[in-house]
């Protein structure tokens, strides 16, 4: 693998879409909370504010300890992105056998954009997939020369896995099945041997998710919350829709997003499976993949986990783009290999298209423009209220006097209009500065028409979904309109 240039080439296309404008947007929402969860007792306070099981926030925090600038707390997820590029391509070789096609795999996750998103993201998608593509890999090493180290660095993996995203339950549980049903040969010690360290990963993993679990498991997620994305059982058609509209998001997700790059690529990838099918040395990878995708979707039907394009479902698309590989390469024999160019030739497209829109289109929440508009503006006397949504942003940029700051406690979508007017009406004669963030929007925006009529709109800067609003006590009568607000 070290030797092949052209896995070097990948790997500093890779490096270029990834690296570039590494810290050009602010932090956003989720990743100041991922920032905050990393901070202090990681343990701690990663289950009162993240989703995830630690591991990623027990790098972050080391991490952080060399600087907290935007550039270089990206750096971190970015390198795993990075190093998730020779990953995907030793899983693909191992499955293959073919270095063509673990080609094709690393171009695919070099330019796929999820990838290239989540290595500029400061969250834990990036470790999952490298460590997502290092299991799988290991496993297959295992299974052809079979040693302790070997099966240790399946029990690291298993581990580390699991530390990093609830969902790698469903690959490590599906590796352990195919340890057991598929030897390396027909001594039944190596079998058990394997099983036995995956079941190991597994426990030692135990005790920190007792440890961390995070707090919003124990009051329940509501359903809603996942909109539709749990087996119906009324219907059979409802479920086999349901189950072909996932795939389908699935697709789309670990490739293009756009429902005819979703069919083109699932169809690759179901070719590579037909072709690798044929092989009995080749099918447990195929089973991994299967029976982990099916293992969630039927646990969806009990409203346990959510099926489709999620970022639970992350930990099949390592395997997903070996797939693929294999079925652009089978393309090979047809038209002289011209089907094949055209397939690499899409995948580069695609990204040439993500790659503009993402660079030149709005960049979100930008929180930073917001704090150096609030900086230059904010009198010593003036009083700040933060909208909970917007909190975790504001803690991360906000440099001025605490003392000044009053943290709101409703969120956007409910009705935190009544708590703005209840703090202005406590303070009729302060001059308040709005912050908001996550969730705002021109219509939230508008909702500011019924702010207190005794204050009025003085100064307004917004930045794609964030914003700060000056609301100053009136000069005229208290009974009259309030100002209409500008249009940005």
């Amino acid at each position: 693998m070290i030797r092949d240039r052209w896995l070097w080439i990948i790997l500093l296309l890779g490096m270029a879409v990834r690296l570039y404008g590494l810290g050009e947007r602010s932090l956003s929402y989720d990743e100041c909370q991922q920032y905050w969860a990393s901070q202090g007792n990681a343990l701690i306070s990663n289950r009162e504010i993240t989703l995830d099981p630690p591991l990623f926030a027990v790098l972050l925090h080391a991490w952080s300890l060399v600087g907290r600038s935007e550039t270089w707390l990206r750096l971190l997820p970015c390198l795993l992105g990075i190093l998730g590029i020779p990953a995907i391509y030793g899983l693909s070789q191992r499955i293959s056998g073919d270095a063509s096609t673990a080609r094709v795999a690393a171009l695919f996750f070099a330019l796929a954009p999820y990838p290239i998103r989540y290595s500029q993201s400061l969250r834990v998608y990036s470790l999952t997939l490298l460590l997502c593509a290092l299991l799988p890999a290991a496993w297959l090493a295992g299974k052809e020369n079979d040693s302790l180290r070997r099966r240790f660095r399946i029990a690291v993996l298993t581990c580390a896995g699991l530390l990093a995203m609830y969902g790698v339950i469903w690959l490590a549980g599906t590796l352990l099945a195919a340890a057991l049903l598929f030897p390396a040969s027909g001594d039944s010690w190596n079998r058990l041997g394997r099983a036995g360290f995956l079941i190991a990963g597994m426990v030692a993993a135990l005790p920190f998710y007792l440890y961390s679990l995070p707090t919003q498991m124990s009051q329940g997620t509501p359903g809603y919350f996942y909109e539709d994305k749990f087996l119906p059982l009324d219907h059979l058609s409802s479920a086999v829709t349901f189950l072909g509209r996932g795939l389908l998001g699935l697709s789309g997700y670990f490739s293009f997003v756009h429902p005819a790059s979703a069919l083109l690529f699932g169809a690759l990838a179901l070719l590579g499976m037909a072709r690798l099918a044929r092989d009995p040395s080749r099918r447990p990878m195929l089973l991994v993949f299967a029976l982990a995708i099916l293992a969630a979707a039927g646990a969806s039907a009990f409203r346990l986990y959510p099926f489709g394009a999620t970022r639970q479902m992350l930990y099949a698309a390592p395997l997903f783009y070996a797939f693929a590989a294999h079925g652009i390469l089978a393309l090979r024999p047809l038209a002289r290999g011209s089907l094949t160019l055209l397939c690499v030739a899409a995948l580069m497209v695609g990204c040439g298209v993500f790659l503009y829109r993402y660079h030149t289109g709005p960049g979100g929440q930008e929180m930073r423009p917001v704090m150096s508009y609030l900086a230059q503006h904010a009198s010593p006397t003036d009083r700040i209220l933060v909208n909970k949504d917007a909190i975790p942003q504001f803690r991360f940029y906000y440099a001025g006097d605490p003392g000044a700051v009053v943290w709101g406690r409703e969120t956007v979508i409910r009705d935190y209009l009544a708590e703005v007017n209840r703090l202005l009406d406590a303070n009729p004669s302060a001059r308040f500065w709005l912050v908001f963030s996550h969730g705002w929007s021109e219509e939230r925006r508008s909702e500011l028409q019924g702010v207190d009529s005794r204050f009025a709109l003085q100064e307004t800067f917004e930045a794609h979904r964030a914003a700060v609003y000056l609301f100053t006590p009136r000069r005229d009568d208290a009974g009259a309109s309030p100002q209409a607000l500008p249009h940005p």
